[in-house]
């Protein structure tokens, strides 16, 4: 049949072009229906001015529970442009065609053998996933950072990982100038983290972060990222290493990974620099644009932005083709402010259902929706509030936030009308400020 129609088709010049073109637009409506992420066009490459992500070694870590929600997300955004990094967890997998190392595989055997941290890592060894269940994997997969959350089985692990992920990468890319470490919940602005490296002597020991601290230990929060320099790396991974009992009972005895890891940066003389909001650990909805944690003018209105944190999966290709679709249309890098107007402000409006605005000054005076508005009315700087039940809070912040479950009942709103006097105080506040630097 096919070969007697095509035969019929063909017989003349004109029917042959029709044959041809029918045939180009079938595989173009394929290739489009392939394409895994958004299509920039033919003269647009998102890896060109990447040249500096040759010097970086980059590992990504994450845990059982959350690899196959979280992992793929990567793959044709943040990862998409990468020469060198590796994929770390607590199980040895592929996910979607992507080799996960298990980065506690020489671990002391005998604390692995012996030690109630490592029971959840000896039962996924043993069966893999298939050792919980769906119920078990689903909760300790939401565990957050409280204390009943730490305390899940994930969370107990993952402080055992940090030292030994530094060991691992320093082996696998000793080249390496930059060793940056990110999570599963890591958005990283690539161009940014570039081209603010550049201002900082790689042959020189760095530990790069935003600013955290337990006890008297100041560290790099692990979720904003981190950066240390080859030197500093070399310094911390060799000093590990001939104090290898030290630092597992050290390990052992704290619920933090990345300040055990910053621990022992300290213990070699290499302080953290701080790195807000240049490297932040929040996502663009939760951000406090107004935020002085790094200071009383630091505020990451006006500053590059080079990562962000808690970034959920679903949103991934929608903020990397925003990424993509500012640097064809700009010659600039991307500010926090740049982020709000264009990916946060388009979704607030006057007020939101099933919404958490993350509002946190609870005004006891109120208990309805329109007298939560009114007491928020009556301070000037308020900026939003939201009611849950009859519990009413405020916020003098200007924050997005994110959908609630319509079992919480909250519903948010803001000052819409005192946005333009935010934004005109953020702008005369900023002063030409670009980087954070020593």
């Amino acid at each position: 049949m096919l070969p007697t129609l095509l035969s019929r088709l063909t017989r003349s010049p004109s029917r042959v072009f029709i044959v041809i073109l029918i045939i180009l637009v079938i595989c173009q409506l394929f290739s489009i229906r392939s394409q895994p992420i958004a299509n920039f066009g033919n003269r647009y490459d998102p890896c060109e001015g990447l040249e500096g992500l040759d010097d970086i070694f980059v590992t990504l870590r994450t845990g059982t529970t959350e690899a196959p929600k979280k992992l793929p997300a990567h793959y044709t955004t943040t990862l998409r442009c990468l020469q060198h990094y590796e994929l770390y967890s607590d199980f040895e997998e592929v996910i979607e065609g992507k080799h996960v190392y298990d980065v506690l595989d020489e671990v002391n055997p005998d604390i692995v053998a012996t030690h109630p941290d490592f029971v959840y890592y000896n039962k996924l060894k043993g069966k893999g996933r298939d050792a919980f269940t769906a119920e078990e994997i689903a909760q300790w997969a939401a565990a957050k950072n409280t204390n009943g959350g730490r305390d899940s089985p994930g969370w107990r692990l993952d402080k055992w990982k940090f030292l030994p992920l530094a060991d691992k990468a320093l082996r696998i890319r000793p080249q390496a100038k930059w060793f940056v470490f990110i999570e599963s919940d890591t958005y990283v602005l690539w161009k940014s983290l570039v081209a603010w490296l550049e201002h900082f002597d790689a042959s020189k020991p760095w530990y790069l972060g935003q600013q955290m601290q337990i006890g008297d230990v100041v560290f790099a929060y692990g979720g904003a990222g981190f950066a240390i320099s080859q030197p500093a790396l070399k310094k911390v991974v060799e000093h590990r290493n001939t104090n290898l009992k030290y630092y597992d009972d050290f390990t052992a005895g704290h619920w933090a990974g990345d300040c055990v890891l910053g621990k022992a940066l300290a213990d070699v003389g290499v302080p953290l620099t701080w790195a807000f909001p240049t490297l932040s650990s929040e996502e663009p909805a939760d951000t406090d644009f107004e935020s002085g944690f790094g200071g009383p003018t630091k505020h990451p209105w006006c500053y590059y932005a080079a990562s962000y944190h808690h970034l959920p999966p679903i949103e991934y290709p929608e903020f990397y083709s925003f990424e993509q679709n500012w640097y064809q249309a700009n010659n600039t890098l991307i500010r926090h402010k740049d982020v709000f107007y264009n990916y946060v402000l388009p979704r607030i409006t006057d007020e939101r259902d099933d919404w958490d605005n993350h509002s946190d000054k609870d005004e006891e005076t109120a208990s309805s929706f329109a007298a939560c508005r009114n007491a928020c009315k009556s301070n000037p700087a308020c900026m939003q509030f939201s009611v849950s039940g009859y519990t009413c809070k405020t916020s003098t912040a200007l924050r997005l936030g994110r959908k609630a479950s319509a079992a919480e009942q909250v519903r948010s709103g803001w000052m819409v009308d005192r946005i333009d006097a935010f934004i005109e105080r953020m702008e005369s506040a900023c002063n030409n400020r670009d980087w954070v630097l020593p």
